[in-house]
């Protein structure tokens, strides 16, 4: 009914503007490249017989085409406001030469139309002719038909359906007031202006049978938009001006049931209301009988509470020891912040003398560090040496040869320089000594009792680590200095045998002895280097140990050191929340206090709640019975009603809308342009000149 509420008032409104006889104003359009407005004019005699039908068109060039493809019956067609031709095709369409313009165009129709008007006179009761009218006076009826002859198809809960395309029709008419008075209209409006009353009557005719209504619901649909005007009048001297009748479908096609969305909206509400209906009689059943085991098992309830009152006394007693205790855990509190601020103390010291253990041992590494680069040549140094001396034994052994005598006196030249740069090395290790012993010191002056157990463990590792690298080292220098000692009295001997070269040849027994005597002492020397290379590799490999935990004792003590202070910061937290605490364990004391003394109220309230119980109970059950009436005598007819009688009109309503928007165009419309039409219909007039 909320959509023939709808088409009533749209129907008024309209019918209300009598401009609809020259025109309807302005019309809205999809858009589109070119869109059809037409009326039609219809020239009645004064019964509603059909004299001419003119049809006028006029193309809305909306995009400017030069061509305009149209379709039309109508035969004389001229161009009414311009002097753009056109041409009919062989299959029927026109083409205008718009040029860019609009087209205005009329031509004459014999097509049936859509709908009819046919009109009926009575003079005191007596039905005569409008010729017999004019002149007249006395009580006059005119009843006015609108007809619908328009028809399409569509399904309509799976059947095929035959209905009548939807046409509001308005018609409007002057009325002297010094000729008709007392004037009364079934269906419309009037409006005095000044000498002249403007009757408008309104219709809308094959609504119902379309929409198929109910025998009840069409009769209160034909009291307000039947197919039937009637116009009663006390008249003197008849005569009656044009009757103007507008017809048009284009209301309907306005009303927007957004895809029948509002139809399933009430579908989905009718259902959802006979749901909750089920629903609440469920639970009505439900809670009456919760409540009959909430009444059988008050009695519980009611021992519950007095347990509850007892605890409550015992909770009081309770809370007044924990107020105390949590006095004690405060003052504990405040000792923990003293100790907590002198492991702090400490902390911040630890992570001072590790600073200062990473910057010693960062001077052990640079002096161990330049020491092994300094070591490295010695193997080839030596070697050097040790070839100098065997190419010197050999020439010993060769020593007849002239040849083997010059040789040998190049290898003392390679001895004595051999020895040399062994003196030089052997001065730069004696140097280093002073490197070590300020690292020791470094090491050795860290307090370890403030180092974790850890930490000391790895300290007291690296000192003594430090202190044998560098004993290795003293005895592997000392035995290299005693083997060069021997290479000493090699040199002397080598400038001997190079001042005494002419008598080699006598002395070559003694000179072999002394060459073993010098492969002797090139072994002593080969090992004594050997030893030495490897002490301080020894030692260059765990100063690198050393450094590569440097980091983790830094980062370890930063961390130390941060913990310290968040825990000082946590330390204040605990101290302020003790506070809260404290208070709080008071409050506790005195709310478990007021909690005794409501519980024994409550227990003493018990009995007034039984009794509401006992009451609720019997509501209950009249609440469930009144529910099942509710549903066979409210919610049950409404969905009855609704899938009997309204759901099948809302969805007939709905496909009217659908057939009054695909209804374009009297005279015909090309493909894919849209387009509004308008039926304007003129009797001829009443008058007794005519006679």
């Amino acid at each position: 009914m909320r959509y023939l509420k709808k088409t009533c008032a749209v129907t008024l409104s309209a019918a209300m503007i009598l401009g609809m006889a020259s025109g309807m104003g302005n019309v809205s359009y999809a858009s589109g490249s070119v869109e059809k407005e037409e009326t039609v004019y219809v020239n009645l005699k004064t019964d509603g017989t059909v004299n001419d039908i003119t049809v006028s068109d006029w193309l809305k060039n909306i995009t400017g085409n030069g061509d305009i493809s149209d379709v039309s019956n109508l035969t004389d067609i001229e161009n009414v406001k311009g002097d753009e031709s056109f041409t009919r095709n062989s299959d029927g369409t026109i083409t205008w030469k718009a040029d860019s313009k609009d087209i205005y165009y009329q031509g004459k129709s014999n097509e049936e139309l859509p709908v009819g008007v046919s009109i009926s006179y009575q003079l005191d009761g007596k039905q005569m002719e409008a010729s017999e009218m004019a002149g007249k006076s006395g009580k006059v009826t005119i009843t006015i038909r609108y007809e619908n002859k328009s028809v399409y198809k569509d399904e309509i809960n799976g059947k095929t359906t035959e209905m009548n395309t939807p046409f509001l029709m308005a018609s409007a008419v002057i009325l002297p007031v010094d000729k008709f008075s007392n004037v009364t209209v079934s269906q419309g409006k009037m409006v005095s202006e000044g000498s002249n009353q403007i009757l408008v009557a309104y219709g809308m005719p094959g609504l119902s049978e379309s929409l198929e209504l109910s025998d009840k619901l069409e009769k209160e649909m034909d009291k307000k938009i039947s197919d039937m005007v009637m116009i009663t009048a006390d008249v003197t001297d008849f005569s009656l001006g044009s009757i103007y009748t507008v017809a048009t479908s284009e209301e309907f096609s306005d009303i927007d049931l957004d895809g029948g969305s509002d139809i399933k909206d009430v579908e989905t509400a009718i259902d959802d209301l006979a749901d909750a209906t089920d629903e609440l009689i469920a639970g009505s059943g439900k809670l009456s009988d919760g409540l009959t085991t909430m009444q059988d098992s008050f009695e519980t309830y009611a021992k519950g509470v007095d347990d509850v009152s007892k605890g409550a006394t015992d909770l009081s007693k309770g809370a007044d020891q924990l107020s105390k205790g949590v006095s004690q855990y405060t003052k504990g509190v405040k000792s923990l912040t003293t100790g907590a601020s002198q492991y702090v103390t400490g902390t911040q010291a630890l992570a001072a003398g590790v600073k200062e253990y990473v910057a010693g041992e960062k001077l052990i590494d640079a002096g161990v560090t330049e020491l092994h680069n300094n070591a490295k040549g010695f193997p080839a140094q030596y070697s050097k040496f040790s070839n100098g001396l065997l190419t010197y034994i050999s020439g010993v052994n060769q020593i007849a040869n002239v040849e083997n005598i010059q040789k040998l006196a190049a290898g003392s030249q390679a001895v004595s320089d051999g020895i040399a740069e062994i003196n030089s090395g052997l001065s730069g290790l004696e140097g280093s000594y002073d490197n070590y012993d300020s690292v020791l010191a470094v090491l050795q002056s860290i307090d370890k009792s403030q180092l974790p157990a850890e930490e000391q463990g790895k300290l007291e590792q690296a000192v003594n680590a430090l202190q044998q690298i560098t004993g290795n080292q003293k005895n592997a220098v000392k035995e290299l200095k005693n083997a060069t000692d021997g290479g000493s009295q090699l040199a002397g001997a080598a400038k001997t045998i190079s001042g005494t070269m002419t008598s080699l040849s006598k002395q070559a027994p003694a000179l072999a002895a002394a060459g073993e005597e010098l492969k002797v002492y090139d072994t002593q020397i080969s090992n004594g280097i050997s030893g030495v290379t490897g002490g301080i590799s020894s030692l260059y490999d765990g100063v690198k140990k050393l450094s590569d935990n440097n980091e983790i004792l830094l980062t370890g003590a930063s961390t130390l050191n941060a913990k310290g202070l968040d825990l000082t910061a946590g330390i204040g937290q605990l101290t302020d929340s003790s506070k809260t605490l404290d208070a709080s364990a008071k409050k506790l004391s005195k709310g478990a206090g007021k909690l005794s003394k409501g519980t024994t109220k409550l227990h003493g309230a018990t009995k007034d709640v039984s009794a509401g119980v006992d009451k609720l109970q019997n509501g209950s059950m009249d609440l469930f019975k009144g529910m099942n009436q509710f549903k066979s005598e409210g919610t049950g007819k409404i969905q009855s009603e609704y899938d009997n009688n309204i759901k099948n009109v809302l969805k007939r309503f709905e496909s009217l809308t659908k057939g009054a928007d695909e209804y374009k165009t009297f005279s015909g419309i090309a493909d894919g342009m849209d387009g509004k039409v308008k039926f304007i219909f003129q009797t001829a007039e009443i008058s007794s000149e005519d006679e």
